[in-house]
C-alpha cells in the first residue's frame, strides 16, 4: 500500500507521530511544512533504514478490528455543575473520573497559557480541568505515546482520549493489545495547524491591544459554538476584558475552520471517519437529540456515545450511575452528524488559502475568505433571535 514516505503525498499523512516515536535511532523529527502541519523527517546520519516507520504508519492500513455492532446513545451527567464545565454531556469527564478512582493516569489535549494545544497526561480529579472542553487546533502528541507505553507495561491503566487518527496511531504504536488501555475517539471535522492558531492569537492581540491569556472554542455554559478570548490589557492598568462572538462564523478562524478551509490535507481522505470507529468508546455531539430523544434537555449538551468494544462497554457499565441516557438508532444519529462515517469534503478553495495568507497575511484573509457574507450573517441572527422569541413564549404559558 502507498505510504507518505514512498510518496511524499500529505494526503496520506495525519501528522500522528506514531513513526516519530516508534523509531529506536531517534531518526525522525516532526518538522511544519509551508502551511504549518507536522510531517515525519528523516534525519539521514542517524536513519539505518529498518522500515519500522512504514510498518507503524497506520495511515495506509487502517484496523477495523472493532467488529462488534457498535451500540449508540445520546447521553450527559446528572450534575449539572459538572456538565456546564463541558462542551457536550461531560461523558468524558465522567470517563477519566472513574479511571483516575482506580489509580489510572487520563491523557488528552490541553491548551496552555501560551496557547499551544497539545496531548498530556493527568494523575488527579483536578488535572482533569485542563483536558476539558473542545481544542479545533491539531494537537501535538509529542512523545505521550513512549509514555503510555511505560505505564501500560508497568501495570497501570490508561485512558487516552483524542482524533480517530490519534487513537489510530497510538495502537499502531503499541503494536500489541493491552488490557489495561481505554480509549475515545473523538467524531473529528478535520484539524487547522497550531501555526494557523497562533497567526489568529496575533491577530484578537492586536485588534484588541492586549495579551490573550485564556481561549475557549466554546461556551462551557450553553451547548453550540461560539469565541471566548479572555484579554489582559496591554496598558499600565492591566484589566482583564472578555469578548464573546456568539457565533462560529464571526470568528474568522472559526469560520474557515467550520468551512472546512483550513484542514489538513489528509482530513478530507480520513479512513478514520468509519464505523468500525478506533476508540473503545467514540465521543461527539448529539446533534438532532429533540429528534433522537425528546425527553432529554439540550441546553446544557448532550455527548453522543457509541460503545465499540467489550473494554467500551465495561467501562460504561462503571459509570452508568451518574449519567442519563437513551439508546438511539445509530444511523439516525449519524444524519445529524456526519463526520461519524465521512470525512469532511475539501472547498474548491482549500489549495489556495494557506498561499494567500503567506502572501498576504492573516489579518487579510480575515477581511476576506474568513469573513461570511451578509446574508449568512443576517440568517444566523434571525435564528437565533426567533429561538429566544418561542422560549419566552414557551415560559409563559408553562407558567399559565
Amino acid at each position: 500500500m502507498k505510504s507518505y514516505f514512498s510518496t511524499l503525498d500529505k494526503s496520506l499523512c495525519s501528522g500522528c507521530a506514531a513513526c516519530q516515536q516508534a523509531c529506536p535511532f531517534d531518526a525522525l523529527v516532526m518538522k511544519p511544512d509551508e502551511e504549518g502541519f507536522l510531517f515525519p523527517s528523516k534525519i539521514a546520519e542517524r536513519c539505518t533504514d529498518c522500515g519500522l516507520c512504514e510498518r507503524v504508519c497506520p495511515f495506509p492500513k487502517p484496523d477495523y478490528s472493532n467488529q462488534i455492532e457498535p451500540e449508540g446513545y445520546a447521553s450527559y451527567v446528572r450534575d449539572l455543575d459538572e456538565r456546564c464545565q463541558s462542551s457536550s454531556g461531560a461523558i468524558f469527564y465522567a470517563i477519566a473520573k472513574r479511571i483516575l478512582d482506580k489509580g489510572g493516569i487520563v491523557y488528552g489535549a490541553t491548551i496552555n497559557g501560551r496557547m499551544q494545544v497539545y496531548h498530556k497526561g493527568v494523575e488527579c480529579v483536578d488535572g482533569l480541568q485542563d483536558l476539558r472542553g473542545s481544542k479545533y487546533v491539531q494537537s501535538a502528541t509529542r512523545d505521550v505515546f513512549r509514555e503510555i507505553r511505560f505505564y501500560l507495561n508497568n501495570g497501570r491503566t490508561v485512558y487516552y482520549s483524542g482524533t480517530g487518527c490519534q487513537v489510530a496511531g497510538l495502537k499502531a504504536f503499541l503494536r500489541k493489545e493491552y488490557t489495561n488501555l481505554v480509549t475515545s475517539d473523538i467524531v473529528c471535522h478535520g484539524v487547522p495547524p497550531q501555526r494557523l492558531f497562533d497567526m489568529h492569537i496575533h491577530y484578537l492581540e492586536n485588534r484588541y491591544d492586549g495579551r490573550v491569556e485564556k481561549y475557549m472554542f466554546r461556551d462551557p455554559a450553553k451547548w453550540g459554538g461560539c469565541e471566548i478570548a479572555e484579554i489582559v490589557d496591554s496598558k499600565k492598568t492591566g484589566e482583564r476584558h472578555t469578548y464573546v462572538r456568539p457565533s462560529y462564523i464571526l470568528s474568522p478562524y472559526l469560520y474557515g475552520f467550520i468551512k472546512g478551509m483550513t484542514l489538513r490535507y489528509s482530513c478530507y481522505n480520513c479512513p478514520y471517519a468509519h464505523i468500525p470507529r478506533q476508540g473503545d468508546i467514540t465521543l461527539a455531539d448529539c446533534w438532532g437529540v429533540k429528534q433522537l430523544a425528546p425527553d432529554f434537555n439540550p441546553d446544557h449538551g448532550v455527548s453522543l456515545a457509541l460503545i465499540n468494544s467489550g473494554s467500551g462497554r465495561r467501562v460504561w457499565s462503571e459509570i452508568v450511575n451518574g449519567i442519563d441516557f437513551r439508546k438511539i438508532d445509530i444511523t439516525r444519529a449519524v444524519k445529524w452528524n456526519g463526520c461519524v462515517v465521512k470525512p469532511s469534503v475539501m472547498p474548491k478553495i482549500r489549495p489556495a488559502v494557506f498561499g494567500m495568507i503567506i502572501d498576504k497575511g492573516y489579518k487579510e484573509a480575515a477581511s476576506t475568505i474568513f469573513r461570511p457574507p451578509v446574508k449568512e450573517v443576517v440568517v444566523m441572527y434571525m435564528k437565533k433571535y426567533v429561538k429566544i422569541i418561542l422560549g419566552r413564549r414557551m415560559i409563559k404559558f408553562l407558567n399559565l
